[in-house]
């Protein structure tokens, strides 16, 4: 437990007798002690500096310890808190173990259960931290890992409008660079953007129609009238889209445009057949074109 002393340790109670023999029990273990008489001049201790525990008597005048410790818990996750009270009262130790505290001590207390109970709050705190950093460092090197192996492709202007001069070499296009629809909506606004091709151009070409489809979400009801827009089983498209099927696959099945597969989408999350996070997942996966401008 020797790695904990040094630490910050706030003391709040308003028997200042008590601030005054728990701060010199602790100083003498080495630790960092202030003291507060109240939740409220505690809360303006702790913001104007950084403690790795506090010590908070449950009843005091105004603000009770145990409104102080719901308020902490969530204005500084990284600070443990221990519980002290002059009333064994079990169901009020619950709660306060409930709401995040690391332990709770029963007035009249010994110099050794004070000790004892603060290094084990500050061990347990540091492996919880511990862990919590390690667990958002193993997260950013999976992202990380993950946008490596995402694959960039760099084309020309010129070859990007060859490309898609037509829905036909829009799918070859997609299936070529593994790139999504909405990646190929991209990529013809970059385009635009940088004046490759002009946005009537783009609003008029082939893949780019129809807009949109009509999802049907209810397989059982008599057959709809006659459209000029596709019509799309839901429950046939889901299977599709969670078999793996990707977005150029998708466009041929059921002959669609890149603005067509878009809307196909939008109305399948908007009918809870699938998750935003699956269709994140989608581009994700997906490769990324870069124009190089000539």
């Amino acid at each position: 437990m020797e790695q904990t002393k040094g630490s910050r340790i706030l003391i709040v109670d308003d028997e200042p007798n008590i601030c005054e023999m728990l701060s010199r029990y602790l100083t003498a273990d080495g630790y960092v002690c202030a003291t507060a008489a109240s939740a409220d001049t505690a809360l303006e201790v702790l913001a104007t500096g950084h403690f790795h525990l506090a010590i908070c008597d449950i009843m005091m005048p105004g603000m009770s310890g145990i409104d102080f410790l719901n308020i902490v818990t969530h204005l500084y996750p990284s600070l443990a808190v221990i519980m002290v009270t002059a009333v064994d009262d079990r169901d009020t130790g619950l709660m306060a173990l409930e709401l995040g505290a690391y332990g709770y001590v029963i007035k009249p207390f010994t110099r050794n259960e004070i000790l004892i109970q603060v290094a084990g709050a500050l061990h347990r705190n540091r492996e919880k931290l511990r862990h919590q950093d390690g667990e958002m460092k193993l997260s950013q090197q999976r992202q990380s890992k993950n946008d490596d192996e995402r694959k960039v492709f760099k084309l020309s202007a010129g070859d990007a409008r060859k490309y898609l001069k037509s829905r036909k070499d829009a799918l070859e296009f997609m299936e070529k660079f593994n790139i999504s629809a909405e990646a190929l909506l991209a990529l013809m606004n970059q385009m635009v953007a940088t004046g490759e091709v002009k946005r009537a151009e783009v609003d008029q070409e082939i893949f780019l129609s129809p807009g949109t489809v009509v999802v049907d979400v209810d397989e059982d009801a008599s057959p709809p009238t006659p459209q000029t827009k596709p019509v799309i089983k839901a429950k046939d498209a889901v299977v599709c889209i969670r078999d793996g099927m990707d977005d150029a696959g998708l466009m041929k099945r059921y002959n669609l445009s890149a603005k067509g597969l878009r809307s196909l989408f939008q109305k399948l999350v908007k009918s809870r057949f699938i998750t935003e996070e699956e269709l994140r997942q989608r581009l994700f996966k997906s490769g990324t074109v870069i124009i190089e401008h000539e």
